[in-house]
């Protein structure tokens, strides 16, 4: 089930927004972009914390974890059971709760506590994405989807610019706990902007999109009468991108994590040189949502798109290997750098986005990004460590090895996928 399934999609350079859809998607980037200086204050600021309250990496480590652990796992839960929220008061309380967290992070003296506020932090803000997805393609028209992909892809690289860079600006003037103020006031505006204007918003894009489910009643009634005998295909198609995600996000969070290192070690880069290096990484991100939608328009297929993005990223990641250490290696070691964030990030926005607005039909689009979210950050979750673990047993070189075997495995997958659905391609997701 792709574009091909939805005939209106393929006209959209003719397509003109109305001013009600433009404004509840504005309305949902600003939340959950904003959501990142509630998310990453603490993050961005650990080495000044470290240095407030005289705690060791491993302490100031522990709230970091604390926070991945309940926001993946939220991620999940909540994308499991969103379907029965009430999204207008259920995302003014998150927003709340999270400004609260915020602000007593950032007045508290007592350090042994800020782990469990994060904690609390972690699991609010676990509700936004399953919930802004499943608002987003109950009630805008599906031939937004495309421009929602791409706007809804951006949140993360703007929200961490805005986060790492207000905080090297308070660092500077001497004040790191003024991140943590701006969450405290920022959140609750927008907060109040949610629970004025949602209702309004929502009703004016239902009614938009109650005219195009008339238009496509008959294709749904068609497609119900073959949805029992394809629930194998659906089911393969799932378990295949759940893997993907997983094992996207590892390589795409770990090579980040530690580009510093291997820029470091293999070629004698300066600390501040690698960390700005890895910092263009981000912006990668833009453009690899509009890289996914691009070519979703030819291949209609999620799990075929991420078995191409895995096939390419096997060949970069190989190539990291073979550059190691060598004369001229840096630039073609930044080169397949660049390629693998762009591509990871590709695959990651098909993923987490792309696939639970599209396959709404078929499957909860929250309870599917929800998941898919939670899995992504399973794979981040593991990234730092175990290729830590293999860098100091095996080196850096072993490492890109091991990336490009497990890239190669989801390429493996994806033609499995292929082969056996070749002959049903009406319900290829």
């Amino acid at each position: 089930m792709g574009f091909e399934k939805f005939p209106n999609v393929k006209k959209r350079k003719q397509i003109k927004i109305s001013r009600s859809a433009v404004t509840l998607l504005f309305l949902c980037w600003l939340v959950y972009t904003c959501s990142y200086i509630g998310k990453l204050g603490y993050s961005a600021n650990i080495v000044s914390i470290e240095s407030n309250f005289e705690v060791t990496h491993a302490a100031a480590g522990m709230a970091s974890t604390f926070f991945f652990f309940s926001y993946g796992a939220g991620q999940i839960v909540n994308g499991i059971f969103c379907k029965r929220y009430r999204l207008k008061p259920l995302v003014f309380c998150v927003l709340l709760i999270s400004a609260m967290c915020n602000f007593v992070v950032g007045t508290i003296n007592n350090f042994a506590v800020v782990k469990y506020l994060w904690l609390i932090n972690g699991a609010a803000l676990s509700v936004l994405w399953p919930s802004l997805i499943r608002l987003l393609s109950e009630t805008l028209k599906s031939e937004y989807f495309p421009k929602t992909v791409v706007v809804m892809g951006t949140t993360v690289a703007i929200g961490t610019f805005a986060v790492y860079g207000l905080s090297a600006l308070f660092v500077a003037i001497g004040n790191y706990r003024v991140i943590f103020y701006v969450a405290s006031v920022l959140l609750p505006t927008i907060a109040l902007a949610w629970i004025f204007i949602y209702d309004k918003l929502t009703k004016n894009c239902l009614e938009e999109k109650n005219k195009e489910m008339q238009s496509t009643e008959r294709l749904l009634e068609n497609r119900e009468q073959n949805k029992e005998k394809n629930k194998k295909t659906l089911l393969f198609s799932i378990v295949s991108l759940g893997f993907f995600a997983i094992i996207t996000n590892l390589v795409k969070d770990g090579l980040t994590s530690w580009v510093p290192v291997i820029l470091k070690e293999q070629y004698g880069v300066s600390d501040s040189i690698g960390i700005i290096l890895t910092l263009v990484m981000p912006v990668l991100a833009l453009f690899g949502t509009s890289v996914a939608v691009l070519c979703n328009k030819k291949i209609h297929d999620f799990v075929d798109l991420c078995g191409i993005a895995f096939f390419l990223i096997t060949i970069l990641t190989f190539c990291l290997r073979i550059a190691g250490g060598k004369n001229r290696g840096m630039v073609i070691t930044l080169v397949c750098l660049a390629g693998v964030s762009l591509l990871t990030s590709a695959t990651n926005n098909v993923i987490t986005s792309m696939a639970p607005m599209y396959l709404k039909e078929r499957f909860n689009s929250g309870m599917l990004a929800g998941v898919m979210n939670g899995l992504c950050y399973v794979g981040s979750t593991l990234s730092a460590y175990v290729l830590g673990v293999f860098a100091d047993s095996r080196g850096w070189n072993d490492v890109f090895l091991f990336l490009a075997s497990l890239s190669a495995v989801c390429v493996a997958v994806s033609l499995t996928y292929f082969i056996v659905n070749k002959k049903d391609n009406n319900y290829r997701v």
